[in-house]
């Protein structure tokens, strides 16, 4: 192995601990945001039988709803660009191979860390305001700032994941022959549909 792969090595295995670590952590938060949709569809069953069997809807229903969906709607967010299961264009990208592609991912990223950064701050004034001024929701006057706290929270973590894949693609982009770590892979049609098929033949999903 060449100087510039023996480095570029080292600091793979340096990365590879950093992702794991982050790693554990957002499988955490991705459990809180399954947790948080199972228990709003549980909220969601006893609203209706109390609505419409002794019509007596839960006071203050909506509220808690509005409070919550933050909640699974951003904490899960970095757990998802780690698995690279957010919606983007591929046409172009799919067709790349070596350097380019860890080029134009390595640019995208960049472009990601951007934008996130310029959302945290701003994000984190919403909160500021709210806790201030003591803002609540309309019916049962819940605070709204513990979730709004969550928002900046959950772009924080997903600028950690996105400088992660950063130098995870910048490592390629020196050594393209090593192994890709602490990066989405891309799969092709063939990948996505054998995966599929293999999980809706697996014996948990029958069951």
């Amino acid at each position: 192995m060449d100087e510039p792969n023996l480095v570029a090595d080292r600091f793979g295995q340096i990365l590879g601990v950093v992702d794991r670590a982050l790693s554990h952590f957002e499988n955490v938060l991705n459990l809180v945001a399954g947790l948080l949709i199972a228990g709003l569809m549980f909220f969601g069953v006893v609203q209706i039988v109390m609505r419409t069997a002794f019509n007596a809807p839960i006071f203050g229903y909506i509220d808690i709803v509005e409070l919550s969906m933050v909640g699974f709607a951003v904490l899960a967010i970095s757990y998802v660009q780690r698995e690279g299961g957010h919606v983007r264009m591929e046409l172009l990208v799919s067709k790349l191979k070596g350097r380019w592609l860890w080029f134009v991912e390595l640019l995208s990223s960049l472009v990601s860390i951007f934008i996130v950064a310029v959302l945290i701050p701003y994000s984190y004034q919403h909160f500021q305001r709210a806790f201030n001024i003591g803002d609540s929701t309309i019916d049962i006057e819940l605070a709204t700032w513990p979730a709004k706290l969550v928002v900046p929270f959950a772009l924080t973590v997903l600028l950690v994941r996105l400088v992660v894949q950063v130098a995870g693609y910048f490592r390629l982009l020196l050594s393209p022959n090593l192994n890709p770590v602490a990066i989405p892979l891309l799969k092709d049609v063939d990948t996505q549909a054998q995966e599929e098929i293999a999980l809706s033949s697996s014996p948990d999903v029958k069951s």
